[in-house]
């Protein structure tokens, strides 16, 4: 554990850098090969992610107005959100007003122990909410990030070797982020620094189950997906989006899509497989709500599900793919990886 003074230090420096960013909306166009990372300060890029020649991204913020970078989203990096040095290709966007807080609600710039968000639809148009629903295999992502304490600590016998495990759910459109959040917390996330947001308000019991089915909660990655997508999350409290999101991936975890992944493991499986699998488990049609996802070796790395309804009202699996649209095919399939 890195002593206090300097950890202090770094967070400090860390709210500086993060004020520094100025927030933008548009898309950035990649004019050559250039790599896409995590911090610039220390160049990190453990997926060795790059930008295309030609290829559009959605420009999400520089980090000054006289830039040296820019932050967009890379959809295939995880995470998506990295930088570019602005010679690489052209940016076009308009600078976005910071986002202020609803009037029935306060900035979240106390522990979220003691602020809890009101409750938010905002985007739904009046219809009925619909979300992202992500899940991870574990081992394929701990094969780019090593360093990681979650993978440092996972075992051929651990569960997640076996089971897939919680990345995030989103409330859609993807505008609904950061409801309510104070635009420091907000510039925080952005530039990663998840160590330096506070702690949702979590019941111990609520909080063990998370750890089982989120082993990401090790690298504090449950902070960030309660400040950025959580707290626009119709519940409006940090207990009941955790709890529904752990009742929904263990119904996948109960079900022939898990047994099917863990029959494989060292082993192709395609994307029809899975999805003949979500559809046997959750109904005919299910699996076309379905976006499987591979990374770059061929690896299955997990999948995205579009879902559709009541969630915080106890709506199953099944009934919110079956609401859900149609989602994209990323990938056809690929291997099953094992813990290393």
């Amino acid at each position: 554990m890195k002593h206090f003074a300097l950890a202090l230090l770094a967070t400090a420096a860390f709210a500086a850098t993060a004020s520094a960013q100025v927030k933008l909306d548009g898309q950035f166009t990649a004019a050559k090969a250039c790599d896409a990372v995590i911090s610039i300060k220390k160049g990190s890029n453990p997926d060795n992610a790059q930008v295309a020649p030609g290829k559009s991204y959605r420009l999400l913020g520089k980090n000054k107005d006289e830039a040296t970078h820019y932050w967009i989203e890379v959809p295939e990096a995880d995470p998506k959100q990295r930088w570019v040095a602005v010679d690489c290709g052209s940016a076009d966007g308009a600078q976005a007003a910071a986002p202020a807080p609803a009037p029935s609600q306060k900035p979240m710039n106390t522990p979220l122990g003691t602020v809890k968000p009101k409750p938010n639809s905002r985007g739904f148009g009046g219809q009925a909410p619909y979300y992202a629903f992500a899940l991870s295999w574990e081992p394929t992502f701990c094969e780019a990030m090593r360093d990681k304490a979650e993978c440092k600590a996972e075992r051929p016998s651990s569960w997640e070797a076996t089971h897939f495990t919680l990345h995030g759910l989103w409330p859609q459109p993807r505008r609904n982020q950061f409801c309510g959040v104070d635009p420091k917390l907000a510039a925080l996330d952005d530039q990663h620094q998840w160590e330096s947001l506070p702690e949702p308000e979590l019941s111990p019991a609520t909080k063990a189950a998370l750890a089982k089915a989120m082993p990401g909660t090790q690298s504090v990655l449950e902070r960030h997906e309660w400040i950025k997508h959580g707290t626009c999350y119709p519940a409006g409290n940090a207990e009941q989006y955790f709890k529904d999101e752990i009742r929904l991936a263990g119904e996948v975890n109960a079900s022939p899509v898990q047994a099917l992944f863990a029959a494989n493991i060292g082993k192709q499986v395609s994307a029809d497989q899975i999805r003949a699998a979500f559809d046997q488990a959750f109904g005919a049609g299910a699996g076309s709500k379905v976006q499987v996802e591979c990374d770059r070796q061929g690896r299955l790395s997990g999948f995205t599900m579009n879902l559709r309804g009541d969630i915080p009202g106890g709506a199953d699996l099944k009934t919110l793919l079956a609401a859900g649209d149609d989602a994209q095919n990323k990938c056809d399939g690929g291997m099953v990886d094992a813990v290393r």
